[in-house]
């Protein structure tokens, strides 16, 4: 079967400035609130004629403050916010500013006043710092005015700071987007998804993806894995120390389920690239996770770096380089260099095999799918990704289906990570193309986590793969084709095979198939076909070519 999105297309200028704007602001602003920032962000509403009445009196009740904070500090934060509340004085009524404008008014206002030298404040408690409030109010403004991905209406969604700990007192940095609690909430329990981060990426990753799930009635939380950004510890690439760290975080989601009014019982883990990987590894270890989204995750850690036996040499440098711990993103812990670089000259000791082991989630099937739990887990990978390509995904694929896991997959034009970027940002209706990967993600968690909400949709395509589209161009809109597939492998695809015949490849015709020629001798070969040779010429960016040959590229 072939299908079309049908989704329509909108025009994605206005969320993706929002959503611009609040990631380059708060990726600064979001670490630490400054005296400099804060009073930037009064004078700005203040120029709008939007500010608050702040007393520091008022504002002691709010502060958290860590044990290991001086006094003498706290006194020069709590000094620092009261003189810049006492300067501000425009109306606080909802009768003056429209409902939205209000809340913003109230968020900014209750955020000049926090101060916190940590983030998140002490451990496993509320941050309701200014990140938090001013993420809560831009995107619940994006989502009234029906931005992108955000539709208007739904449920009041509340956003919270905090910090985890992880193993060994690692604290992670964790925002969580909850439905409010109102009257026709006060009882209601709500299904929980769990993010965690991609490679060298922060917080503010999935934010408007909490907005619009939040507001569709999900906990949605996530979480910084150990050594990015300002989680603690070091990087040791989703091994032991992550997945524990993870089964923390659900600790967590059971610790403040009342608070956010969540369903502990209902949780699923989701994540792209580094947190996808990690999503599939943190459900086969706990069994509080009832489905996994993978997207452009892998399953056999060995496989992605040297498939084949064909050491994958750009992306070992990508991924050294990247979380250095000079580039100030991630730190990488010194055993993992080591290790990668074994995998690609081939070792196969037993202490590389089991370092690979642990990280792949191949190597956990029968703790996800066997002992009855079966659990629901979907793939999606891209056709011109060549660091989890989709060959290997396919067998992953294979891996998790034969293993007795519910898996439904989806293979997409683009490299690493393409098809679910406009997504993330909040238009997935995008100029170039309008895809339906983050509206699949969400009807597969409705379909898991909310059984007997609504009538059962027909069962999904065991795989759906994206046809190549000459036409596809940034310039224009196109609705991507899908070719789906109940099952898979499937007897509509059969291989086929092909001949040199002068200076083209032929396919084989009927007599080549039923009595195939022998093969020459090397002297009667008139023809020689030459590779490797050093030419001189290169091929270009390792990451252009593909993005060239993808519809985002055209």
């Amino acid at each position: 079967m072939i299908t079309h999105s049908t989704r329509s297309r909108r025009w994605p200028i206005p969320l993706t400035l929002v959503a611009t704007t609040l990631f380059a602001a708060l990726t600064l602003v979001g670490r630490r609130p400054s005296s400099e920032g804060i009073d930037s962000l009064a004078t700005a509403f203040d120029d709008s004629t939007m500010a608050a009445t702040l007393t520091a009196e008022q504002k002691l009740v709010d502060f958290q403050v860590s044990a290991d904070e001086t006094e003498e500090a706290v006194n020069s934060q709590i000094g620092t916010a009261g003189a810049q509340a006492g300067s501000l004085s425009l109306p606080a009524s909802s009768e003056v500013l429209p409902a939205p404008l209000e809340h913003v008014r109230q968020s900014v206002a209750d955020g000049v006043g926090e101060a916190s030298t940590r983030f998140g404040g002490e451990v496993g408690k509320a941050g309701r710092f200014a990140s938090s409030r001013v993420t809560e109010s831009l995107l619940g403004l994006a989502q009234a005015g029906g931005l992108g991905d955000l539709k208007p209406g739904g449920l009041s969604v509340e956003w919270e700071e905090l910090a985890i700990s992880g193993v060994g007192g690692a604290r992670l940095k964790a925002v969580v987007a909850y439905p409010k609690a109102g009257a026709a909430e006060a009882t209601r329990r709500f299904p929980v998804v769990v993010l965690c981060n991609s490679w060298v990426m922060n917080w503010w990753e999935y934010a408007v993806k909490q907005q619009e799930w939040a507001a569709a009635g999900y906990v949605v939380l996530m979480y910084v894995a150990r050594g990015w950004w300002e989680s603690e510890g070091e990087v040791t690439a989703a091994g032991p120390l992550e997945v524990d760290d993870a089964r923390r975080v659900l600790d967590t989601v059971e610790t403040r389920s009342a608070d956010w009014h969540a369903d502990p019982s209902r949780i699923a883990t989701a994540g792209v690239s580094y947190g996808g990987g990690l999503a599939v590894l943190t459900a086969a270890a706990d069994s509080r996770v009832t489905a996994a989204v993978s997207l452009s995750g892998w399953g056999n850690i060995n496989r992605a770096l040297a498939g084949q036996g064909a050491p994958n040499l750009f992306w070992y440098e990508v991924l050294k380089l990247s979380g250095s711990p000079w580039v100030g993103m991630g730190r990488l812990s010194n055993s993992v260099s080591p290790h990668f670089r074994a995998i690609l000259a081939g070792n196969r000791s037993e202490e590389v095999v089991g370092w690979c082991r642990t990280r792949s989630p191949e190597a956990h099937l029968q703790d996800l799918c066997g002992g009855g739990r079966a659990t629901p887990v979907l793939l999606s990978n891209n056709a011109e990704d060549r660091l989890f390509a989709p060959d290997a995904a396919l067998l992953y694929r294979q891996a998790l289906h034969g293993a007795g896991c519910r898996v439904e997959t989806m293979i997409h034009e683009g490299i690493h990570a393409m098809a679910e970027l406009p997504g993330m940002l909040g238009f997935s209706d995008a100029v170039a193309t309008s895809s339906p990967l983050w509206s699949r993600v969400l009807a597969f968690l409705d379909a898991n986590l909310k059984p007997g909400a609504a009538p059962p949709p027909p069962p999904p395509p065991a795989l759906s793969f994206q046809l190549r589209q000459p036409e596809a161009s940034v310039f224009k809109n196109y609705v991507p084709v899908y070719l789906d597939f109940d099952s898979w492998p499937s007897p509509r695809v059969q291989p086929s095979s092909y001949r040199l015949r002068g200076d083209a490849l032929a396919p084989p015709q009927a007599r080549d198939v039923a009595a195939p020629s022998p093969p020459p001798k090397a002297e009667e070969c008139t023809r020689r076909l030459a590779y490797g040779p050093d030419t001189g010429f290169s091929g270009g960016g390792a990451l252009l070519s593909p993005f060239f040959s993808s519809p985002a590229g055209g």
